[in-house]
């Protein structure tokens, strides 16, 4: 996109729209209308719910504390490394999506439901009374970093997912039947004994004949097809690939900054209620009975006043000038006071909590505005850098050679195909975001370069270097592995042929260790008795389904899983678990799978709910705020 704005902005007429829609801008903006020209901290958004760098930053240091208290000590540094922190982020967005969801089909949680819960908490409780204490539980909030706000917020939101989980899973109930079938599934057992022959039982097989090794190689002409393989080239157009060229002075940091800081103060915030009345009499009688110790609620509701609440409002949020002087003049939980309003004639106001002011933390303030500037130097060295770019190449240089002699980065890839893999199959690592521009790369000519199109990370252009068509591998080219895989299938079908004439004659009435004697077998297995889980420890696909599905005295066979051998094994008997004598054993089974079911709908839910919110998220903003060490770049390299 960034090009297309470049060119669109070019000429006379169009800079003359953009002074137009400025003026614009300047006439009709409401005063006190500012833009917020910091670099951006939001990791992904949800509906009306954002994740930013600080929150999940607080969310890795409690994980991080939690694992400690267990006994993993693990750094920071280690957890981001090993992905704690993306996938604490999805976690996070997760939970928005379904506060979001509930939103938007209107289900609420009211003042009273977050109360409850949050009295719950024992932290915030008084270790002798047991009562809700409000000191206790702003140093509960300094202590887990959140704001009073934010927290009830959540504890909001996580009330509101429980109530949406609990309607989507409430009512699924397996019957008793239930679980007397997955107690008889797992207990379940059988008596077996195995047989095996290995490959030189069916001898040597020799080579294929020329028609057979041809019809081979027709049979799989489709395995060994070789796909369109092209070499491109790509010019990357990112203000980040320009940082380095860029200095920023000291001083035109410090300047920004003072003139930001105080735009960014969080203003002192305070919770607290009113009441409106038409005479001083009444308001006098509401602040009296308030002081006594009367619920606000039920004094308002006895002498038939209203009540409102101010949340964690500032002083500009009070509409009242005369009720904003009271309410950011007392001090939480004192005496209530009666003042005559300007929007009311007495309204008796009680303040519940301070949220102090929060000056701007500067060393974070500052490091943001450099990284501002740099960016905004970056992005103009960009469109320089593309301008010479342009130039360049519509003067016959190849994008490559005209990215070098510009500053501008390229990547050559020799050799991919339209999926994006090189020629042994592998992904190719340089493609990683650049889907777009590899689907373009195969709708071009050879020689071919596409205009700036958009990518994850800013713009790229595609070249088209050359095209290797596709083609099915010359027989000469396979003939050696052909008759190698031809020799393996020719063997794979008389060792299936020899384990099925085994169980035929089991099935006739030969004896079993008479008829694995007779046709070159060894037992391997004696009166064994087995579960499923016993029988996933042969090694063999689909012998362990075939023994508890077959009849007592029946037989079966499988290849053994690296087709070196062939396995016949014999039901010799089945012991079935008892069901009437176990009735907790069922209950427990029952309860079991119903909770099993219950957490397989709720991330079915969950998934549904976060693909129909659609999140946004920010890997560049999560990448440059938890960068890995160096090692682990190092180690993801190699």
């Amino acid at each position: 996109m960034l090009l297309q704005f470049r060119k669109l902005t070019r000429g006379a007429v169009a800079a003359g729209i953009l002074v137009l829609i400025g003026l614009a801008m300047v006439l009709f903006l409401p005063s006190g209308a500012s833009f917020n020209l910091g670099a951006s901290n939001e990791l992904a958004s949800v509906g009306r719910y954002s994740v930013t760098t600080p929150q999940l930053n607080r969310e890795l240091m409690l994980t991080l504390r939690g694992e400690r208290a267990r006994g993993a000590n693990l750094t920071q540094q280690e957890a981001i490394d090993a992905g704690m922190h993306a996938q604490l982020l999805e976690r996070m967005v997760a939970r928005f999506s379904l506060y979001a969801y509930g939103d938007r089909v209107g289900v609420s949680v009211s003042d009273r439901q977050v109360g409850d819960r949050i009295r719950e908490i024992p932290n915030v409780g008084n270790p002798i009374t047991g009562q809700f204490d409000r000191e206790a539980y702003t140093n509960f909030l300094r202590e887990l970093g959140y704001s009073q706000q934010e927290f009830e917020r959540d504890i909001r939101g996580d009330i509101t997912n429980q109530l949406l989980i609990d309607a989507f899973v409430t009512g699924l109930r397996p019957p008793a039947s239930y679980g007397a079938l997955a107690l008889a599934f797992e207990q379940e057992t059988r008596v077996i004994s195995v047989a095996e022959a290995p490959a030189s039982a069916v001898g040597a097989i020799p080579p294929p004949t020329e028609p057979e090794l041809l019809d081979f190689y027709e049979q799989n002409r489709g395995s060994l097809q070789v796909p369109e393989y092209r070499a491109i080239t790509l010019v990357p157009a990112r203000p980040e690939d320009m940082l380095g060229q860029v200095e920023i002075a000291d001083d035109r940091v410090d300047e920004e900054v003072e003139a930001r800081r105080a735009s960014i103060i969080e203003p002192e915030r305070r919770t607290y209620v009113r009441i409106a009345a038409p005479d001083e009499e009444q308001a006098n009688a509401a602040a009296a009975r308030i002081a006594e110790g009367e619920a606000p609620s039920n004094v308002a509701q006895a002498l038939g006043l209203q009540m409102t609440r101010g949340e964690e409002q500032s002083r500009a949020d009070v509409p009242d000038e005369a009720v904003a002087e009271a309410v950011f003049s007392m001090g939480a939980g004192a005496e209530p006071r009666v003042v005559r309003g300007r929007l009311s004639p007495f309204v008796v106001v009680r303040v519940e909590s301070i949220t102090a002011e929060r000056a701007p933390d500067l060393t974070q303030l500052r490091t943001q505005v450099r990284q501002q500037i740099a960016i905004e130097e970056a992005a103009d060295r960009l469109h320089a850098a593309l301008d010479a770019f342009e130039d360049a190449h519509a003067g016959g240089a190849a994008p490559a050679e005209a990215a070098r002699v510009n500053g501008l980065p390229s990547i050559t890839i020799p050799a991919v195909d339209a999926q994006g893999r090189d020629r042994q199959g592998a992904p190719v690592a340089e493609l990683e975001g650049y889907a777009e521009a590899l689907r373009t790369a195969f709708e071009m000519n050879e020689g071919e370069a596409s205009d700036f199109i958009p990518a994850d990370d800013g713009d790229v252009l595609v070249a088209v270097d050359g095209v290797v068509p596709a083609s099915v591998r010359p027989f000469e080219e396979v003939r050696e592995e052909l008759a190698e895989a031809w020799i393996a299938r020719e063997r794979a079908q008389r060792l299936q042929a020899l384990g099925q004439e085994v169980v035929a004659a089991i099935a006739g009435g030969q004896d079993f260790a008479a008829a694995a004697r007779e046709h070159g077998m060894s037992i391997v297995v004696s009166a064994r008795e087995v579960d499923r889980a016993g029988m996933r420890a042969i090694p063999a696909r689909a012998l362990s389904a075939q023994v508890f599905n077959a009849r007592e005295g029946e037989a079966v066979a499988d290849m053994r899983a690296d087709g070196a051998a062939t396995l016949v094994a014999v039901v010799e008997r089945i012991n079935r678990v008892d069901i009437a004598a176990q009735p907790q054993v069922v209950e427990a089974a029952r309860a079991q799978s119903q909770s099993s079911l219950q957490n397989a709908l709720m991330q079915a839910i969950q998934a549904q709910v976060m693909e129909r919110m659609r999140p946004n998220r920010n890997a560049r903003v999560l990448d440059r705020a938890f960068p890995p060490s160096s090692s682990a770049e190092g180690a993801a390299d190699s």
